[in-house]
């Protein structure tokens, strides 16, 4: 009897992003789903889907009947060689001290959960940081994290407690941020930071409540043994939010700009993102045509389906405007970026002067006597970090180090987004405890 070729069965339940992948329709399906460019999901096969699509794909998948394996919307994934264990060194002795000096100096200390919800940091955080989220769904099906960063804690805490006026805190607590196997960078740190809600905006009196989180800051590293060789880094994001507010753009679209800015890394990586952004697979015009309001297509009536293609639409860059955005976004990162900037736009040069002044006056004076000057560096990378920065922000180095001991900013549209009742201005910034220890001992 001659033997027929065996197919092979393939495992019903999907134990891999591939897996999914295929089962929602492959690469193109999954990225209409998610609304994101093919190559983004095409890397998702390898490394995995992001902390911030997992309610999105498992709710699919729970829908389609679908059997998704925990481990690939970030349950726990046996590994046949764990890595070892790394606890975050002993904080420094001399930070329950600071904390006690920042309360004498009007600060509120908070103690704050280490257990939070995951959407306003998926929602709020850029792109690298909603990566290294620690994920998981409590048997409530309510979707938490482990807080990678204590802003957002403490301005939940602040709209929770429905305080009115300009609020202090203060606080220290250990983080949590994924790291890459053999990295050898600890993923539990110690931040010790400070925030002022509700003050003075930027515009209204200067840059004085940035200056008072920069110059605690700057002190207190004095205090730990690094007095005169640090190095800043400072950005100012509100120069794009100025620029955005003179270009003839709608809400939506502007909106778009300051979504790819935070998913750049620079502005040719903007142009490409922009250019993903306008290859849609049909216009306004084109559905109105072959769509019929009160059609039913995939359990969507027409209407809805229009709406959302309009809504859309909305949101798309012309190729004139992404050559502008491009343009500025090349001239704010390269020498003399200002100069070019109020020589292509001479609109705005009275503003951008104004800024820059005001900037001058407001950090160099204070930041002098701790670095030398050519360590002090105006570097207005579009890339955020934090992606809820809306203004002035600043990191500080320590010789030997290449990662930061400590960083900060303005931002004063992230309460609001949370759930305020109405916009709050805010800045804040934080050490980390380790590296600050870490940094005294090798000047020592």
């Amino acid at each position: 009897m001659e033997e027929r070729p065996q197919t092979a069965i393939k495992p019903s339940r999907l134990s891999s992003a591939s897996d999914v992948i295929d089962a929602l329709g492959g690469t193109n399906a999954v990225a209409e789903l998610l609304n994101i460019g093919a190559s983004s999901v095409s890397n998702y096969r390898k490394q995995g889907f992001p902390a911030r699509s997992h309610f999105i794909l498992a709710k699919i998948c729970a829908e389609r009947g679908l059997d998704v394996a925990d481990a690939v919307f970030g349950g726990y994934q046996v590994k046949t060689k764990p890595a070892p264990y790394r606890p975050a060194p002993h904080p420094s002795a001399q930070s329950p001290g600071a904390l006690a000096r920042f309360e004498e100096a009007g600060f509120k200390r908070l103690s704050l959960p280490i257990l939070q919800p995951a959407a306003p940091f998926i929602d709020r955080m850029g792109p690298e940081m909603q990566r290294r989220l620690f994920t998981f769904t409590d048997p409530g099906g309510e979707q938490l994290c482990l807080r990678p960063d204590l802003t957002i804690p403490t301005a939940l805490a602040h709209i929770a407690s429905g305080k009115s006026g300009t609020a202090r805190y203060c606080y220290q607590g250990t983080a949590f941020r994924y790291q890459p196997r053999g990295s050898g960078q600890p993923e539990e740190f110690t931040q010790l930071g400070l925030e002022i809600i509700g003050g003075a905006s930027a515009g209204e009196d200067g840059l004085a409540d940035d200056v008072d989180v920069l110059t605690t800051i700057i002190t207190l590293l004095g205090e730990a043994g690094l007095k005169d060789n640090l190095r800043f880094n400072f950005a100012d994001f509100d120069m794009l939010a100025h620029f955005l507010e003179e270009l003839d753009l709608s809400a939506a679209a502007r909106e778009t700009v300051w979504r790819l800015v935070g998913l750049a890394d620079n502005a040719e990586d903007f142009k490409r993102l922009a250019n993903l952004k306008n290859a849609r697979p049909i216009s306004q015009k084109d559905a109105e045509k072959q769509i019929e309001t009160d059609a039913l297509i995939v359990g969507r009536s027409g209407s809805e389906i229009l709406a959302r293609i309009a809504r859309k639409d909305s949101e798309i860059l012309d190729d004139g405007h992404i050559a502008v955005v491009f343009n500025f976004l090349s001239a704010l990162a390269a020498p003399n970026g200002i100069e070019k900037i109020t020589a292509d736009f001479p609109n705005m040069k009275v503003w951008f002067d104004r800024r820059v002044s005001q900037l001058a006056d407001a950090v160099l004076s204070h930041v002098t006597g701790a670095a030398k000057l050519q360590d002090i560096h105006f570097a207005p990378s579009i890339s955020r970090g934090m992606a809820y920065y809306t203004g002035l922000s600043f990191e500080i180095y320590a010789s030997g180090l290449d990662r930061p001991i400590a960083a900060g900013g303005r931002y004063d549209d992230l309460l609001h987004s949370l759930g305020a009742a109405e916009p709050l201005s805010a800045v804040g910034g934080a050490i980390a405890l380790e590296r600050l220890n870490r940094a005294v001992e090798m000047q020592s």
